[in-house]
């Protein structure tokens, strides 16, 4: 059951305790002693035994409350690596929130684990054709033609969390509005929230969406999904409808992103209207459209279209202002990028995609779950460390470079060599830097900041000059909107 486990992978629990477990074959329920560790949960027969009966992978793993046989402070454990659920049964409400709270913390564990605990086991090798040995052969394969041999015995640290990261990467992609008021200068700090655990099912409404939403037409498809311009038959407005498949490994992304959807309303920020289940596989995320595009259509025409410094200002004083309110919330948009930010043809600039978005509570007041897009990445999220929310600072800076340059830096490489170069080298100075003021070069440098203490908030840095001098206002960026639309055809 558990052969392959040894003893230090529950040496240092993050908890532990006496649970009651359902058997899977016979239904009769037993006492057990459970241990979490890092992303794995292990449960023995008795305290203190030398080998665990059985363990759980809790990557992607959700939990919910149930009531099952009677018995009460039950949570059933949905496991789509093993493709197994578990009940199991706590002592009182407080114990069994506690312990999915820790299922969650496992479940969002971003170190090197299964299949990837091999990382105590490669080690530098000069004679070996990567640099390392001891690498698994799908890890080889991308380690070549995207960091040199000589790089990696140079840098050996930087080059295998560059892999990690870049691996993990490659698993998500693959895996896979209420009236606002304008953001006052100095938001109001809310406490951080206690943990909560939510069902989709709470979040979504009952409706039948099928008979609300008419005229139907595909205008986008990412890795999430599709998303159709359609009217709303309730009211005549026009709305964007983002179409998601429901599965195992997207349920807890689905849930945080709607909930924080759901609560966070700004002028900045696209606006939420509603979300809906469709024959229990689909789900429908309904929002405000944004009829100019996003910010990356503009970018695209770069060649033909560049935008003024004023123009630059201005995206970046807007995408601070979202910033501020989000942050003030204890939340990380966690994925800042052209791709992001919509715009409208009357100028505004709005915040999108709370796909990546992480809520801070008092329990978990930093993350080190890698998401995000390997080029706009801060660099301690990219070395693994605990982070929080001025990796948006540091995705905003890199998108200040894309609204100068055209693209983020590193654009020309793999992503695997972009996350090895950004921790290596840095990130280059803009190409020509006499054709900025400043104070751009100054919020340049300041965003990009590579000590997370000295890098300032978004508070901070709308009262930087480049902001509160350089910016124009919404109809001085209408022609920049209308010119890149012609040029789109």
């Amino acid at each position: 059951m558990a052969d392959d486990a040894s003893p230090e992978m529950w040496a240092k629990p993050d908890k532990q305790g006496e649970l009651k477990k359902q058997g899977h074959v016979v239904k009769n329920w037993k006492t057990r002693w459970f241990v979490i560790q890092h992303d794995m949960m292990f449960y023995f027969k008795n305290r203190g035994d030398s080998k665990p009966v059985g363990k759980i992978p809790l990557r992607n793993c959700t939990t919910k409350m149930v009531n099952k046989q009677g018995k009460t402070y039950c949570m059933e454990l949905s496991a789509p690596r093993i493709n197994k659920n578990f009940l199991i049964q706590c002592s009182s409400q407080q114990e069994m929130k506690d312990w999915m709270a820790a299922v969650e913390a496992g479940s969002e564990y971003s170190s090197v684990s299964a299949p990837y605990n091999v990382q105590h086991e490669i080690h530098v090798d000069f004679d070996s054709a990567t640099g390392f040995s001891g690498l698994p052969p799908e890890w080889e394969a991308l380690l070549k033609g995207s960091i040199t041999r000589e790089e990696v015995i140079a840098h050996p640290d930087e080059a295998l969390k560059a892999l990690e990261r870049q691996v993990q990467y490659i698993e998500q992609m693959t895996g896979e509005k209420r009236t606002t008021s304008h953001l006052p200068t100095t938001p109001t700090v809310v406490p951080l929230p206690e943990d909560r655990n939510q069902s989709l099912h709470e979040l979504v409404s009952r409706d039948n969406p099928v008979h609300l939403f008419k005229d139907m037409e595909k205008i986008g498809e990412g890795a999430a999904g599709e998303v159709f311009l359609a009217t709303d038959a309730r009211n005549g407005k026009r709305i964007a409808v983002k179409k998601m498949e429901i599965n195992a490994e997207n349920m807890k992304l689905l849930v945080t992103e709607i909930g924080i959807m759901k609560t966070s309303h700004h002028d900045n920020i696209v606006d939420y209207v509603d979300s809906y289940i469709v024959d229990d596989r689909g789900l429908w995320v309904v929002m405000e459209y944004m009829d100019a595009g996003c910010l990356t259509d503009v970018l695209e025409q770069f060649d033909e279209l560049k935008m003024t410094e004023p123009q630059i200002a201005f995206v970046c004083r807007e995408t601070l202002r979202a910033l501020s309110y989000i942050h003030s919330l204890h939340r990380i948009h966690r994925d800042i990028k052209s791709d992001n930010i919509l715009l409208s043809t009357d100028g505004s600039v709005k915040l999108a995609d709370f796909g990546y978005a992480a809520q801070l509570t008092q329990k978990q007041q930093k993350r080190n779950t890698v998401v995000g897009t390997p080029y706009w990445m801060a660099p301690e999220l990219i070395r693994g460390h605990d982070y929080g929310i001025k990796v948006d600072i540091w995705s905003l800076g890199i998108m200040l470079m894309e609204m100068c340059e055209g693209e983020p830096p590193y654009m020309e490489f793999p992503p695997l060599r972009a996350l090895f170069l950004i921790t290596t080298k840095g990130i280059p100075p803009l190409k020509e830097p006499h054709k900025w003021s400043a104070d751009l070069l100054d919020f340049f440098a300041k965003c990009l900041e590579k000590e997370v203490e000295k890098r300032p908030t978004a508070d901070e840095l709308l009262k930087h000059p480049f902001v509160t001098k350089r910016s124009c206002e919404a109809p001085q960026v209408i022609p920049l909107i209308k010119k890149s639309k012609d040029l789109r055809g």
